[in-house]
């Protein structure tokens, strides 16, 4: 399992330091991105297969059979805002073949953290499958004080259209309220305090991000998915004491069938 840490916030570049195991006691594990298959890691994907023949890849042009994919270890997080992801990655929003976290200058911490995967259809049939970005209950400090999922971002990239980038940011719900274009209340939190950011989507619960079903994937054709985590230094909760001992573990599920 990989920990990551994290420390008061600051106004504008505020950053998590990896402290030392002797500092125990100052420590605060953010989060360490899945535990589902075989073994811990910062990201997995596990795929199963009831009538379909589906398989994951890393790249477009890899001809791949995998069911389980593992992703490279990722560093302690500093805290990150969309600002800075904007101003500083021009290729973000591009859901290309990388796989990669940005690190600061001293590579000692992660800025976010990117994966970029393939879903092929390998089958004679056409397939039916849903994925789900799944977590664990975040556990609390004595002091309870916020929750790390609180202040996490989740960008999902899902495109069957190639030539396509289209993404959904989610963010667990607001504490506070507000009122939509419809005139209604709405507790969609803000992905960012950058102008024009617009609300987030809503977690689904408090053991699920989202969830997403595709139907009909011919046989050969593939569907690109890229996930990028970040810390929002924005968040309206990311101020004060910073949680102890708080943690969250996070995986991706596809289960497949034929259509």
């Amino acid at each position: 399992m990989v920990d990551l840490h994290y420390i008061h916030r600051r106004r504008r570049r505020r950053i998590i330091a990896a402290i030392a195991g002797a500092c125990a006691g100052l420590v605060i594990i953010f989060m360490a991105i899945a535990l589902l298959g075989q073994r811990a890691a910062p990201l997995t994907v596990t795929l199963t297969n009831s009538g379909a023949q589906l398989a994951l890849s890393t790249t477009l042009e890899e001809d791949s059979n995998a069911v389980y994919l593992v992703a490279d270890t990722v560093p302690s997080y500093d805290e990150y805002a969309e600002e800075q992801l904007i101003l500083e990655n021009e290729n973000l929003e591009v859901d290309d073949e990388n796989t990669f976290s940005r690190l600061t200058i001293n590579e000692k911490s992660t800025l976010f953290f990117k994966y970029t995967f393939y879903v092929t259809n390998k089958g004679r049939s056409s397939a039916d499958y849903d994925l789900a970005l799944s977590m664990s209950q975040p556990s609390h400090d004595a002091s309870n004080r916020f929750d790390l999922d609180s202040v996490l971002r989740v960008r999902f990239y899902e495109n069957r259209n190639l030539d396509e980038h289209n993404y959904v940011t989610y963010a667990k719900k607001s504490k506070n309220y507000h009122i939509d274009e419809n005139g209604e209340k709405s507790w969609k939190e803000r992905v960012s305090d950058v102008e024009d950011s617009g609300y987030a989507e809503e977690f689904i619960n408090s053991n699920l991000i989202l969830k997403s079903t595709v139907t009909k994937l011919k046989p050969q054709e593939k569907v690109r998915y890229t996930f990028v985590f970040w810390i929002e230094g924005s968040d309206p909760q990311c101020e004060g004491e910073a949680p102890v001992n708080s943690a969250l573990i996070l995986g991706v599920e596809i289960g497949a069938h034929e259509s």
